[in-house]
């Protein structure tokens, strides 16, 4: 099964962004023109989109109007990512995975929620011990070289009550962000594809004068026992958050190795971040008994400034979920006018090939379940015959591959709901030649010109002798020569 990834971060966006919505759009627009129809290998047109934060600019903590800079810089992103969500997933925002970043903690909050503390000396051991106590109420400032106690903690919780507006009106009510840290994550569940993401915010005890990055130990807990779930525990498993990993000796602003290793443990095959505006590749292993991975992929800035050493850039990776291999394509600015951006390959250093091949981890093996594919088929044919087609194909996509009958069905309900992307993303390459029929038809319909005559050279499609796929064979060699 194949799925694609368009992987964007570190928006920045503000009315002062010296890039529009309109054009960065009809530059990544164009781009996939290039990559989807002109360069070779082709690129499959994204299935799904992670933002992995950084969504606006921020405002800094001395604001004037904080309310309402906050609004103006998030209704430019919801703008911006509303329009990207209806040219590249149909407009189905549930496709478009967002996580918060530190330029969304807002630091005017953060530091209106702060009282200064006397530093007598008879209490300098006492408060050095305070200060560096997980989840501490101190802070230090070097620049004002003084102590600080968040004094009112509701105050403080609101450093991402714009980002939960947003969020919430992005997914047009269907999804909320919760004020408590130890609920900050989310769960995107896509049969069609057969994985599973867990949207973390690494944003944890994260400001200004506390820059490291963090996942509260509960929002790890909560996800892997949602991940262990019997309707998800054989799904690809993969991440998304902000912060990378590693930093250089002088920086602090990264999170800590150990909360990558607690993803491992429970079994996520794929991480994706930005923050350091790096596009990056890492393979990191397990270093507590088992032998799992995690292959952890960074983006690049879409739209910072001139400032940012690496450049802008973005990501589009291609997932074979079936053979456990991936393939990253690094989009990076080929131009140097910021305000009209032309996207071309990049290679990924040290590597000189404009794409990199990889193998992740499979999911674990999933605890047995008596009777649980069956109770399942029997659920999903009774939402079939109520014609509940999309319930009903949710509920056969998790077993298809166990059962002919519900790959049948699912067939069916795809169908019958008219969904292409689904219907490619579960049945090419087709199996039968039922499959192939409705693949022909479905690539046709969502514009995948080259991948169709692809599938008219597969030996299943082009040596068929029956008469139904011979006819869909003609029609679309016919159309695909006069186009």
């Amino acid at each position: 099964m194949n799925v694609s990834i368009l992987h964007i971060s570190d928006l920045h966006r503000d009315p002062d962004n010296p890039i529009r919505n309109d054009v960065l759009l009809d530059s990544l627009e164009n781009d996939r023109r290039h990559y989807s129809a002109e360069e070779t290998p082709v690129v499959r047109s994204p299935d799904l989109i992670f933002v992995s934060g950084d969504i606006i600019q921020g405002i800094g903590p001395d604001a004037s109007d904080p309310e309402d800079e906050l609004h103006e810089q998030y209704q430019e992103a919801l703008d911006f990512l509303g329009r990207l969500t209806n040219c590249f997933v149909g407009g189905d925002r549930n496709r478009v995975i967002v996580v918060p970043g530190n330029h969304d903690v807002s630091a005017y909050h953060f530091k209106t929620s702060l009282r200064r503390v006397d530093i007598v000396p008879d209490r300098k051991k006492g408060l050095v011990t305070q200060l560096f106590a997980p989840s501490s109420l101190l802070r230090w400032s070097w620049s004002d070289f003084d102590l600080y106690e968040i004094a009112d903690q509701v105050l403080y919780a609101q450093r991402l009550a714009a980002f939960a507006e947003f969020y919430g009106e992005f997914y047009n009510g269907a999804r909320s962000y919760n004020s408590d840290p130890a609920r900050q994550f989310d769960i995107f569940d896509f049969p069609a594809f057969d994985l599973t993401v867990a949207a973390f915010s690494s944003c944890h005890n994260n400001d200004l004068f506390n820059r490291q990055g963090a996942i509260h130990p509960a929002c790890i807990a909560d996800a892997g026992a949602a991940l262990r779930h019997p309707s998800l525990e054989a799904r690809l498993r993969i991440a998304v958050w902000h912060h990378n990993a590693e930093g250089l000796p002088a920086h602090s602003d990264y999170m800590d190795p150990d909360l990558i290793q607690n993803l491992i443990d429970r079994g996520i095959s794929l991480g994706f971040h930005g923050h350091q505006h790096r596009p990056q590749f890492l393979d990191t292993r397990f270093r507590h008994g088992a032998e799992r991975a995690i292959s952890v992929i960074s983006a690049g800035t879409l739209c910072g400034g001139v400032s940012y050493q690496y450049g802008r850039a973005y990501n589009i990776v291609e997932l074979d979920t079936v053979e456990g291999s991936g393939r990253l394509h690094v989009r990076g600015m080929q131009n140097d006018n910021l305000s009209l951006p032309i996207w071309g390959r990049r290679a990924l250093p040290p590597n000189t090939s404009p794409y990199y091949d990889f193998q992740y981890d499979p999911p674990p093996v999933p605890a047995f379940h008596p009777n649980a594919n069956t109770a399942a088929l029997m659920e999903a044919q009774r939402l079939y015959d109520s014609s509940d087609y999309r319930s009903a194909a949710t509920i056969f996509a998790r077993v298809a591959s166990l059962d002919d009958l519900a790959r049948r069905l699912l067939l069916d309900c795809l169908v019958k709901l008219r969904d292409a992307s689904a219907l490619i993303a579960m049945f090419d390459p087709p199996t039968s030649a039922a499959e192939a029929i409705h693949v022909m038809d479905a690539l046709w319909e969502v514009g995948e010109r080259t991948r169709l005559a692809a599938v008219l050279q597969l030996p299943l499609v082009a040596e068929s002798a029956d008469p139904s796929v011979i006819e869909m064979v003609i029609k679309y060699a016919g159309r695909l020569r006069h186009q």
